[in-house]
């Protein structure tokens, strides 16, 4: 096949043409068409309508969601009332800890501040049998 031949045939088809039935109906079917499209405003529209309505289903989980945690935490965490009652009774057992303690502390105190006067007392004595009764009868006393 050669160039003058594809020409040759090309021309021919040139002639061609379509029926008049046809081109009315090829006509109204691009007609049809482009109207149906929507317009500019009748698009937005339509695009912020479907984008409010997904907002306000994604809204609407999220409260479900929030209402359901909310409703699930309270059986399985502590209420704020009984952490304080726990934190008020543990820092009343701590209190009465350290008062023993101090108590125990000031009576080891003053025992040895009267036994250091008695022993102050006891160099004045002369005899090393008499501190150690004095001493006997004071911790029998107590």
């Amino acid at each position: 096949m050669n160039e003058e031949y594809i020409v040759k045939q090309l021309s021919s088809l040139r002639g061609i043409k379509p029926d008049s039935d046809f081109a009315n109906s090829s006509k109204l079917r691009i007609i049809y068409q482009t109207s149906q499209r929507p317009g500019g405003v009748l698009m937005i529209a339509q695009g912020l309508s479907a984008s409010l309505s997904i907002g306000l289903v994604i809204v609407f989980f999220a409260f479900i969601a929030i209402l359901g945690a909310s409703s699930l935490r309270s059986p399985l965490s502590p209420t704020l009332e009984s952490v304080s009652g726990d934190l008020a009774a543990e820092a009343d057992d701590v209190n009465s800890t350290i008062d023993i303690r101090l108590e125990e502390m000031q009576y080891v105190a003053d025992v040895a501040t009267k036994t250091l006067v008695r022993s102050n007392q006891s160099d004045e004595s002369n005899s090393p049998d008499e501190e150690i009764d004095h001493l006997l009868d004071e911790a029998i006393n107590l």
